[in-house]
């Protein structure tokens, strides 16, 4: 009776063990390596104890004591940021995993401030879970853990409240939970969270605020277990190996502005409507329905590159609006920067006019679109676009193209088609060079309002 009882306990750790397992043969020789907190980080800490008296050599970097306590018992060499200032490869759990975005909540297990700072000194974050840990938008099941100072606790925690919180002082026998860099944890419950890069702006700005539990765009890979085998997500922020800068590009009304908005609002990545790049004598031509010709839109276009160059320079994934109608604007702002991805927002002139007569106050009169029409160059598959037919509504639009731009396979265990789809990703071993084929939709399977 006792063993049936603790029978999914069990199976729960044998799948936690096999994801901890597959994230520890990331590790290579030489590197310096974070190790997480909590039950299922302890899994990889015993995965990379045995790999180490199987030869491997590397150095560890704690984010906890107890995780310290372990390795040392382990014989795991440890060592500090007074002797690295980067680590090669944090292997951590987490308390929920985003579906696309691979953002998460940390902290529930108390050693949140130490995480965020192995996180942010990390190369690559390796995130361990089992698939009970995965939801459509963080908040679902979660509370947000935020590390707070103890002087005026309750002043932060109003002030938590009035952004739309509902607070719980972490307890721990009958006292406030103490964290082992000695602050207090407020468990904060937001509910599903639509954007959560703003969010954790917001939670950071508070005075007394030390750190939240939200971890956005460091994750990747996660590596998720379940009764089929173990399953690596990518994220999209690694997409080919570096940050992308993401170019969406369309005719006026097929949407770009509302799609880089929320792909932006999800992924936590810096957004540039191109349209405002424009010089001032275009936006008077365009007001006064005068087409703007090559030689206006060369100035415009090298505006636009060289807002892609800054993100690539700080090595920053990023996300900017442009038309590029011709394949020779294209060349401009993408050229041979491999960092740059081109989305093209496909939508019949129909449709088109119909969301034009709808807006006011867009420097792109109706009476324009024939002109763009006439002058768009649908990307061909050379440019290796991901194009997707704007049939849907901006939500769906913009988590279809995370998918795309993310990744996942099945790295142990069971292959079926039919699981990876239901991970709502692709198979990481595709070769990046493989141009993926556009996403469309029927007419009437998401009508539009």
């Amino acid at each position: 009776m006792n063993a049936a009882a603790s029978s999914p306990d069990t199976e729960r750790d044998a799948l936690k063990r096999a994801a901890a397992e597959a994230a520890a043969q990331l590790v290579e020789n030489d590197m310096v390596v974070g190790l997480g907190s909590g039950s299922t980080a302890a899994f990889a800490v015993e995965a990379l104890a045995r790999r180490q008296r199987q030869g491997l050599r590397f150095v560890g970097i704690p984010t906890s004591e107890r995780t310290a306590a372990q390795a040392k018992a382990a014989d795991i060499p440890l060592t500090s940021f007074s002797e690295y200032r980067q680590i090669d490869l944090t292997i951590d759990g987490a308390d929920e995993v985003e579906r696309g975005t691979l953002n998460l909540i940390k902290g529930l297990g108390g050693a949140l401030l130490r995480e965020k700072i192995v996180a942010a000194a990390s190369h690559r974050l390796a995130i361990v879970v089992d698939r009970t840990k995965l939801v459509d938008r963080l908040g679902e099941r979660t509370p947000v853990p935020v590390e707070v100072v103890a002087f005026g606790i309750e002043a932060t925690r109003e002030s938590l409240e009035v952004i739309g919180a509902s607070t719980h002082m972490r307890m721990s026998s009958g006292a406030p939970f103490v964290s082992d860099s000695g602050n207090r944890i407020l468990d904060c419950d937001f509910g599903p969270i639509a954007d959560p890069a703003r969010l954790d702006e917001r939670i950071r700005r508070i005075v007394g605020v030390v750190e939240s539990g939200l971890f956005i765009s460091r994750a990747g890979p996660v590596f998720v277990a379940d009764a089929a085998g173990v399953h690596r997500l990518c994220s999209a922020r690694a997409h080919r190996g570096s940050p992308p800068i993401l170019v969406i590009m369309g005719v006026s009304g097929s949407g770009k502005s509302t799609i880089a908005e929320e792909l932006a609002a999800r992924l936590g990545w810096p957004f540039e409507e191109g349209d405002t790049l424009h010089p001032e004598s275009n936006i008077t031509k365009m007001h006064a329905g005068i087409p703007l010709t090559d030689a206006d839109r060369g100035p415009w276009l090298e505006r636009v590159a060289a807002w892609i160059d800054r993100q690539r320079a700080m090595k920053q994934p990023g996300i900017i609006t442009c038309s590029a109608l011709k394949r020779a604007y294209r060349q401009i702002i993408i050229g041979d920067r491999p960092e740059v991805r081109l989305v093209y927002l496909r939508l019949g002139r129909d449709l088109m006019a119909e969301h034009l007569s709808g807006r006011q106050g867009h420097s792109m009169p109706a009476a324009l679109l024939r002109s763009q029409i006439d002058t768009l160059e649908e990307p061909d598959p050379s440019e290796d676009p991901l194009t997707v037919d704007v049939r849907a509504p901006a939500t769906y639009l913009a988590n279809e193209i995370i998918r795309l731009l993310g990744a996942s396979a099945t790295v142990a265990g069971g292959n079926s088609l039919r699981r990876r789809k239901a991970y709502g990703e692709h198979d990481c071993s595709v070769d990046p060079d493989t141009p993926i084929p556009a996403t469309s939709f029927a007419d009437d399977e998401f009508p539009l309002p």
